[in-house]
C-alpha cells in the first residue's frame, strides 16, 4: 500500500531507539516548530520520494524512499561538526539496526523490506546538526477494479 510503510517506520524507530527518549517525529508533527524550539536529540522522519517501478500482473511496485534524521545540539565551540557527529553518533547506530533490512507487514499478504540507500549529506545550523540517513521499500499497490484487465 503507498506511502503506508512511513506509520511502521515510526513505530519502528520508537520502540527501537532508546537514546531519543521517545523523541521520533513525523514531518506532520514538525509543521509549526521553530527551529530553536525543536526537540533534541530527535529523530525526524520524512519521505524523500515515491515512483513507480514496474508493474506485475494487478499490481504496480513502488520504490519509496523515507529519510530518518538525527537531529541534535551541541554547545560545543571548539570543533563544531566533530562534536555535533560525537553527539549523532548513537541515534545514527540505533536507527541503522533497527531499519537496515527490517521486514514487515504493511496490510496482510503484502510486506515491504528496507534497504539502506545514498541520502542527503549532513547539515549544520546554529546551535543543530541534522544527520540523514534513507531507506528504500518496494511496495505494491493494487490496481482498483474496473481497470482494463483486472477481474475481481
Amino acid at each position: 500500500m503507498l506511502l503506508a510503510s512511513g506509520d511502521h517506520i515510526l513505530q519502528r524507530l520508537k520502540a527501537e531507539c532508546p537514546s531519543v527518549g521517545g523523541n521520533v517525529f513525523s514531518t506532520a508533527d514538525l509543521a509549526d516548530v521553530a527551529e530553536q524550539a525543536q526537540t533534541a536529540p530527535a529523530l525526524h522522519l520524512v519521505l524523500l520520494d515515491y515512483r513507480p517501478k514496474q508493474s506485475v500482473g494487478p499490481s504496480v511496485l513502488w520504490d519509496e524512499t523515507w529519510c530518518v534524521v538525527a537531529v541534535v545540539r551541541h554547545a560545543a565551540r571548539r570543533d563544531r561538526a566533530w562534536s555535533f557527529a560525537e553527539a549523532a553518533a548513537p541515534l545514527l547506530r540505533e536507527a541503522v539496526l533497527a531499519l537496515s533490512g527490517w521486514c514487515y507487514e504493511i496490510v496482510p499478504g503484502d510486506a515491504a523490506r528496507l534497504e539502506a540507500v545514498a541520502g542527503p549529506r549532513p547539515a549544520f545550523s546554529a546551535g543543530f546538526a541534522y544527520f540523514p540517513l534513507a531507506f528504500r521499500a518496494v511496495v505494491s499497490t493494487p490496481r482498483s477494479p474496473g481497470y482494463p484487465g483486472v477481474t475481481r
